[in-house]
């Protein structure tokens, strides 16, 4: 099982660009959630985003309302971001038996979904990284079953450029969900050199039990193995974070992505601080969930 050495969560993080597996549940435990967020999901009537995405459930799904702020997740995100994060997204990826690989890709600021950037960081330092994925398992995760992989340091190296013109992808011309092509999404139209690709030798298969989790930053080069099996599901959830000092969603009110349209407004979007203060007071703020709970007692 791979597992990167944590001599220094910063240190090892800033070299690598992703870290782990942690433990976060017990195997079982994770196994229950799973059932619970799977019998939640089907119930869209809660949810903030009237569409099929699988976007921000920890909204009306209370399992993922506590799920994002669970400390073992949070106090190591404040040593990678600082004290004061925010919860901007959570993202279900599930892998069916069959599934292709999913492309090998890179992010900075999200602007690959609708040609504009979703995260701006409003202060800037040299090789800061500015934003973590936690992408947690509730099922286990191998090769065979599409776990994910990764080319460790390639976050401090520019090989996608999301500002590239595109011919499909973005906002209505989106049409179907090709899992191969990252969800409609050709990141090979986003290469910065169209004849690069990793050396296999450096590609880190990031196999998991049930209930542990990764973090990485989107600017390390990702992707996944297919789900070769035939009756193996992989289901993980992401959530992603920043400090607060990020805007999220600049100019976005409303736009379109991965397949489904997203109303900001109507549908009361709105980031969660998991840590400390939010002293710049860039974006809408949510403290309880669409059930009256709170994120953070």
């Amino acid at each position: 099982m791979a597992t990167i050495v944590q001599e220094n969560l910063r240190e090892t993080f800033n070299r690598d660009g992703v870290i782990g597996p942690f433990k976060l549940y017990e195997p079982e435990e994770a196994k229950e959630i799973l059932k619970t967020v799977r019998i939640a999901s089907l119930d869209g009537s809660n949810a903030i985003h009237k569409n099929d995405v699988g976007w921000d459930r920890h909204f009306d799904i209370p399992v993922l309302s506590r799920h994002i702020v669970q400390p073992a997740i949070v106090d190591r995100v404040r040593e990678l971001l600082g004290d004061d994060v925010l919860c901007w997204r959570t993202e279900f990826f599930p892998k069916f038996p069959g599934a292709p690989a999913t492309d090998w890709h890179q992010v900075a600021t999200f602007q690959y979904v609708t040609g504009v950037p979703i995260l701006q960081p409003t202060i800037e330092k040299e090789n800061e990284i500015v934003d973590v994925t936690v992408w947690t398992t509730f099922t286990e995760a191998n090769i065979e079953n599409g776990c994910m992989k990764f080319i460790p340091g390639s976050h401090k190296h520019k090989y996608y450029d999301e500002a590239r013109p595109v011919s499909v992808g973005r906002g209505e011309e989106y049409k179907s969900i090709d899992q191969q092509n990252f969800y409609g999404y050709d990141f090979e139209e986003f290469k910065v050199d169209p004849s690069w690709s990793p050396d296999q030798e450096n590609v880190l298969s990031m196999e998991m039990n049930a209930g542990e989790f990764i973090m990485f930053s989107s600017k390390c080069v990702h992707g996944s193995h297919p789900n070769t099996t035939k009756r193996s599901t992989r289901f993980a959830i992401s959530s992603r974070y920043v400090p607060t000092q990020v805007k999220v969603y600049p100019e976005h009110s409303q736009f379109f992505g991965h397949g489904g349209f997203f109303d900001l407004d109507a549908s009361n979007f709105g980031c969660v601080l998991v840590s400390g203060e939010d002293r710049f007071g860039h974006n809408r703020l949510r403290a309880q969930n669409n059930h009256g709970e709170n994120f953070v007692s």
